[in-house]
């Protein structure tokens, strides 16, 4: 009815409208009086306090901008979109990221604020970490302590020992447990992000997106199921 009160214009063509929803609805089991009473409630004009609450309800809390990634964007805006969100979409991969670059490359050991991977010389395995530090004074920290305990190791009662030592990355417990060396020369940043909290949302990514890693745990952030489909 309220459909037939926005759409139709003609008096007419409003009552011969009316006759067809009162009979389609009588045929349906619905008595005289329900219909009556949903007419004589559209015909009362709604309160100043209803039409506020009917506005506040419907008004937007805000705009939320996220880059677009097919099938995982379109999830995140339906859950926005129950908090009354709004939310734009901008392509994460642009003509200007690729084609411009104004600043004199800077060397990899030398950059801050990255996500970095270190792989394994003997196995598929790679540690993913991040740090707002230079990345050559994180990985000189990584290297000394991998070094200084596997060089430690001379016999499997040391190894076994040393098995129940908490070390201080997990890169140490890998070289310890699995006598594997690491590959320190293919070291490499994956990721750059002055933002820590950001930092930590794209270290919790990559870890995902890797499956294999050496990683105690899937980085600083926990990272909701819902981007599964990153990987």
């Amino acid at each position: 009815m309220d459909r037939k009160n926005r759409i139709v214009t003609e008096d007419e063509d409003k009552e011969r409208e009316d006759d067809h929803i009162k009979g389609a609805l009588q045929k349906c089991g619905y008595p005289d009086w329900s219909i009556k009473k949903v007419k004589d409630q559209m015909a009362k004009p709604k309160s100043k306090k209803e039409r506020k609450k009917k506005d506040d309800s419907n008004k937007s809390k805000g705009l939320v901008v996220v880059p677009y990634v097919e099938g995982v964007s379109e999830r995140i805006s339906r859950v926005f979109k129950t908090y009354n969100i709004a939310t734009a979409m901008k392509p994460h991969c642009t003509l200007r990221n690729l084609l411009v670059h104004p600043k004199d490359k800077r060397e990899p050991h030398n950059s801050t604020d990255v996500i970095y991977s270190i792989p394994c010389k003997n196995c598929n395995s790679a540690y993913i970490g991040e740090t707002g530090r230079k990345f050559g004074k994180r990985l000189d920290e990584h290297k000394t302590e991998a070094e200084k305990i596997g060089d430690n190791i001379k016999t499997r009662a040391t190894r076994k020992a040393s098995q129940y030592v908490i070390h201080k990355s997990a890169i140490t417990d890998h070289v310890v447990e699995n006598n594997h060396v690491i590959d320190w020369d293919e070291a490499k940043i994956v990721g750059k992000e002055s933002n820590r909290y950001k930092r930590w949302i794209k270290e919790a990514i990559t870890i995902r997106k890797r499956g294999n890693t050496m990683n105690r745990d899937e980085g600083q952030y926990n990272l909701s199921h819902i981007f599964d489909d990153l990987a």
